[in-house]
């Protein structure tokens, strides 16, 4: 079940937060020298984003922290390194703030993840122009504005995963998501030591591709293979072009969880029936886009 619905069919409500020690470990892997940091979904008085970079201000070299949250009386909440202060404002929703938003250098930041509110606020930072790191599903590939900015270049995911979220109550809950960013992230190529082996690569009946799990991958096959939607938390664009979501595919008549449709980009052979096989594609996938 992917967390956008696993929070819906429980109705347990969307107060979810970051641990200190997630943040800890993945601010590390980036230079935020000198920028504005504002974390427009939290409430300095527990958020973990604030309280790091409260107790890392100097060693990470940012030049001011901003936090604003969705509350009762919200406030912006700055902070300088020395001194805090407090300014009441009209509205805590992030969609209300995009003059605070074009204030900072980046957002950093855990939003709600009903509604659809990560792909509001990434679609928002982007057409703002807007450095961002930001927790939500790892399910949002499928998204089709999501899919193409990563397709594009302009998003992918972070450097670590996270397992456990806090809850209002005290406790902590197993949810899983990643870092969304548009922020540099070097990963690792993937080592292709299989070779293709039609006994071993299943083919899709509804989509000309072969199935094929991430560290599976065989490096030596030249069309379309279909890969787990967490084969994105180690897409590396020198090695692979994306070419799609294939939703509702079949093995043998059995149904399947989506895929994401990719191909080998340093591979020549056999590109022109892969050229042909992608204007179907493109056909059957402009179909069955999440929204």
């Amino acid at each position: 079940m992917n967390v956008l619905n696993e929070f819906n069919n429980r109705k347990r409500g969307d107060e979810f937060y970051t641990q200190y020690a997630d943040v800890e470990k993945e601010m590390r892997n980036y230079d935020l020298a000198g920028m504005v940091v504002y974390c427009n979904c939290d409430n300095p008085e527990s958020s973990k984003f604030v309280a790091y970079f409260r107790d890392n201000f100097e060693s990470s070299g940012i030049r001011k922290l901003m936090a604003t949250f969705n509350g009762s009386t919200p406030f912006l909440y700055e902070f300088d390194g020395i001194n805090e202060r407090k300014t009441p404002i009209n509205s805590g929703l992030f969609q209300d703030n995009l003059a605070l938003i074009k204030k900072c250098d980046v957002v950093i930041t855990n939003p709600p993840f009903s509604g659809g509110l990560p792909v509001k606020l990434i679609q928002m930072l982007i057409e703002n122009g807007k450095k961002f790191i930001i927790v939500a599903p790892l399910s949002l590939i499928q998204k089709k504005a999501i899919f193409e900015y990563v397709k594009t270049g302009q998003l992918s995911v972070g450097n670590n995963t996270l397992r456990r979220f806090d809850t209002p109550s005290g406790s902590s809950e197993k949810i899983t998501a990643v870092w969304w960013t548009n922020m540099q992230v070097n990963k690792e190529k993937l080592n292709l030591t299989k070779k293709y082996n039609e006994r071993l690569y299943p083919r899709y009946d509804n989509f000309d591709a072969i199935d094929s799990r991430t560290n599976d991958i065989p490096g030596d096959y030249p069309g379309y293979i279909g890969v787990p939607i967490s084969f994105i938390s180690r897409f590396n664009p020198s090695q692979f072009d994306l070419v799609g979501i294939l939703n509702h595919p079949k093995i043998n008549g059995k149904g399947m969880m989506s895929r994401i449709i990719i191909r080998n980009r340093n591979i020549r052979e056999g590109i022109k029936k892969v050229r042909i096989t992608e204007q179907a594609f493109k056909r059957l996938i402009n179909r069955k886009w999440a929204t």
